[in-house]
């Protein structure tokens, strides 16, 4: 059966590390996976990872003004010439894309955010409330969406977006991290880490603005993985020599494996894919009270806690300082359990091809 998988491009993003999950967990004697971008790959592309696995990736190689004159035309050749069983999209252009082309093929959609949140705070008021609006829209035009959490499905379900969850998972590595700890070992203890993209969505001001509190009268370290627009913001912001901004790594699961705990003040989320890497590394996770984390929290409180946002530092400063009386010593491996029980990509794959197989018996 073959699945063709269409996204913007293969962009270093959540998102396409769990289109990349999907893909490497599928039964290869029953799917045939393609993957076409509709845009070259940027300079942070996730493309070698797929490369690696053998997965065969196309591109229309369509900038974003030809893509507005030729996507539907070139699409709909490639489509017609591959001939594919089912037909997967992700991501704000490829599912518009597909709305307008009217192909009778079966057509699963992933929504991996909310729009209403995601898009005004990443490209303002006016503009962000129009492309959620457009989302929506193609989304109303597709018969299997699929939600990548039940927060999200919910959130769909007020526009009247049927969506079916089916939570992102985790990649589990076999390859030991034996060296992890020498990455971090200058760093003093407990060492929480937070990952993410350096925007206003992600809120890590809030999270440097509590530990330069915190470090006033408690040891520890905090490390910040990413980059963005705010990273020269958050450094400014940074009074104390244990906050340590590092910028992009390509080495991420090294760093989780030799931090203590993880930690996320984020604003919005689908499933955030760093916190249960987080969980699979065995960090017990604290966690801002926005639904996607209490998704989580709900699942197992034994290696999660929640804050509110709405609390400004306080109730966050309030958690790092009692964080040996939250978390018993038995919170990282309940965190690795967690992630490999009901987080897991192998058992979000198997969802995507039971789903997959349904449609084609229809």
């Amino acid at each position: 059966m073959k699945i063709l998988y269409v996204v913007s491009t293969l962009a270093r993003s959540g998102p396409t590390n769990q289109l990349l999950n999907i893909i490497r967990n599928l039964d290869k004697e029953r799917f045939d996976a393609t993957v076409i971008t509709l845009s070259p790959e940027p300079q942070d592309s996730l493309k070698a990872k797929y490369d690696e696995l053998g997965v065969d990736v196309k591109t229309l190689g369509l900038s974003r003004i030809q893509g507005l004159l030729q996507s539907k035309k070139r699409l709909k050749q490639f489509i017609n010439s591959l001939e594919p069983s089912i037909i997967h999209t992700q991501g704000l252009r490829a599912d518009t894309l597909l709305s307008k082309l009217g192909s009778p093929v079966p057509w699963v959609m992933t929504s991996r955010n909310y729009p209403f949140d995601d898009y005004p705070m990443k490209f303002g008021a006016l503009k962000g409330q129009l492309m959620a609006l457009t989302h929506i829209s193609a989304m109303k035009k597709c018969h299997h969406v699929v939600a990548c959490s039940k927060t999200i499905a919910n959130q769909l379900g007020q526009h009247n977006v049927e969506a079916t969850p089916i939570q992102n998972g985790v990649h589990i590595e076999n390859h030991s991290h034996t060296n992890s700890e020498a990455i971090l070992q200058t760093y003093e203890s407990p060492i929480f880490i937070s990952v993410g993209s350096l925007i206003a969505r992600k809120n890590m001001s809030l999270l440097v603005d509590a530990f330069n509190q915190y470090f006033q009268h408690h040891k520890g370290s905090l490390v910040i993985l990413g980059d963005g627009p705010e990273r020269a913001t958050l450094e400014s912001l940074a009074d104390s020599e244990r906050i340590h901004i590092l910028g992009s790594v390509a080495n991420v699961r090294d760093y989780l494996h030799a931090a203590d705990y993880f930690v996320s003040a984020s604003l919005s989320e689908g499933l955030p894919n760093t916190v249960l890497e987080g969980l699979s590394a065995g960090l017990p996770a604290l966690l801002s009270d926005i639904p996607s984390h209490l998704e989580i929290e709900n699942e197992s409180a034994q290696c999660s806690t929640i804050f509110a946002l709405d609390s400004n530092t306080d109730e966050l400063l309030g958690k790092l300082t009692a964080i040996n009386e939250i978390f018993a010593a038995d919170a990282s491996s309940e965190a690795e359990q967690l992630a490999h029980s009901v987080f897991s990509a192998q058992s979000m794959s198997k969802k995507y091809q039971c789903l997959y197989q349904s449609l084609v018996n229809s």
